[in-house]
């Protein structure tokens, strides 16, 4: 997946400001929420997923076409620095579109993306 079947080394993006930001969420089903008079939290639970917070400055509109053509897609491939266990690991990701304020008449504001992974982590 992703471009030309090759992984996307997200911090080598163009304008990525610092390493991404990688946290480890957990993903309950629609049947989940809290109990209305206990406050408890009750439901399916499904698993804890990869999410990466991707910070990308100004960027000029060529720029932004080409974080566009590589993050824009249904399913992208992305390898990123591990936070649990502090390796690379390439995994698959849901595509986002990325929303820029444009800051002038050639290039956007700063902004950043947030990516969610396909399946959920073996390891916990």
């Amino acid at each position: 997946m992703g471009q030309d079947n090759m992984a996307i080394i997200l911090k080598e993006l163009p304008k990525v400001l610092s390493n991404p930001r990688h946290t480890i969420e957990p993903l309950w089903a629609e049947n989940s929420g809290r109990k209305t008079n206990s406050g408890k939290f009750v439901g399916t639970f499904i698993g804890w997923f990869d999410k990466i917070e991707l910070p990308i400055g100004s960027t000029t509109y060529e720029e932004m076409a080409s974080l566009r053509t590589q993050i824009e897609l249904p399913i992208i491939e992305c390898t990123f620095l591990d936070s649990r266990t502090n390796t690379n690991k390439t995994e698959l990701f849901y595509g986002t579109a990325i929303v820029a304020e444009r800051k002038n008449s050639t290039t956007y504001k700063p902004t950043s993306i947030t990516l969610t992974a396909v399946n959920r982590r073996s390891d916990m």
